[in-house]
């Protein structure tokens, strides 16, 4: 496993001798890329990412950050680009979609004493509903008409989920994540034992891939498709 340590947030990649240096942008998204307990970048997409890379002779820098400020930052600023990111019509236009990362299936979770049973998404929207800011589940829940501030309640990251859930059920009756997310949190979190997976979202299952804004010199784009054309 490549693993990338976090001072306490930047890494710069010293991978290459080109003038130009692109900005990694990412999230803590187990499992495909998180800090583990010695403050290292790991898992399987950070591994797939890093060796592109350094095939590509392509120079970097990383920041860690919550999705939203990750993902804004990747559609504003020229040199930067994002992973693991879903690829989506609302998002198709707004990057360059460089290469595929995996794929992942998301769900609706609750806690088990809610007894809380859905079939579809228009039972959903009786319930409130906790969302990552700007990431997928919440921009395809809102072009199906879910409103924030109503069924939706925006939150940054998901690491107190748990105990929102728990502790704030005035606020909170369901929590989107992915089912390999919870698997992985359940390994290390004792409350994740109090929640079941309510309905699976078969009709946002879709791919991560590693993309980058759209000023992103083709130059080293192409660099990077090659690469990754030759490794996988």
């Amino acid at each position: 496993m490549v693993r990338w340590l976090i001072y306490p947030w930047l890494l710069l990649g010293s991978i290459g001798t080109h003038a130009y240096t692109l900005t990694l942008v990412t999230e803590n998204f187990a499992h495909f890329q998180y800090i583990n307990g010695e403050g290292e970048l790991v898992g399987h997409a950070a591994d797939k990412v890093v060796k592109v890379l350094n095939e590509a002779n392509v120079d970097y820098q990383l920041s860690v950050d919550n999705w939203s400020t990750s993902y804004n930052s990747a559609k504003r600023d020229p040199n930067t680009c994002i992973f693991s990111i879903a690829k989506s019509k609302h998002r198709d236009a707004l990057f360059s979609w460089v290469f595929p990362i995996g794929g992942f299936t998301t769900s609706f979770y609750a806690l088990k004493t809610a007894n809380i049973r859905i079939e579809d998404l228009e039972q959903a929207r009786q319930y409130k509903i906790a969302v990552i800011r700007d990431n997928f589940s919440h921009q395809y829940l809102k072009s199906h008409g879910f409103s924030e501030g109503q069924q939706l309640l925006l939150i940054q990251s998901f690491d107190k989920i748990f105990q929102l859930l728990a502790t704030r059920r005035d606020i909170v009756d369901l929590v989107i994540l992915s089912d390999a997310q919870f698997e992985h949190k359940s390994k290390s979190e004792p409350m994740s034992s109090e929640l079941e997976r309510v309905m699976t979202l078969n009709q946002m299952n879709t791919r991560l891939y590693f993309a980058c804004n759209k000023k992103v010199p083709q130059s080293v784009i192409k660099r990077i498709k090659a690469a990754y054309d030759r490794l996988y």
